[in-house]
């Protein structure tokens, strides 16, 4: 399971029995933001598990290059 909330306890994202996946979300509210993953049924021993997680925020978290491309922009070189 897999879950994000704000600062003032707002539920950004939640799913249930994922694999694999990606989300994104944009706020407002300034703060402590918290992600929890966790694995039901998952005993020590019985196999790996691994979360990737690639957190931005600001600028950093624009995807400059699909805004580029919708405005039929090109990098200059």
């Amino acid at each position: 399971m897999e879950e994000v909330t704000s600062p003032y306890g707002n539920n950004l994202h939640h799913m249930e029995n994922t694999t694999h996946g990606q989300f994104a979300f944009t706020t407002h509210e300034a703060g402590n933001y918290l992600a929890c993953f966790w694995v039901d049924g998952h005993n020590e021993g019985s196999g790996d598990v691994s979360v990737n997680l690639d957190w931005r925020t600001g600028v950093a978290a624009k995807d400059w290059e699909s805004v580029a491309r919708k405005e039929g922009l090109r990098v200059l070189s």
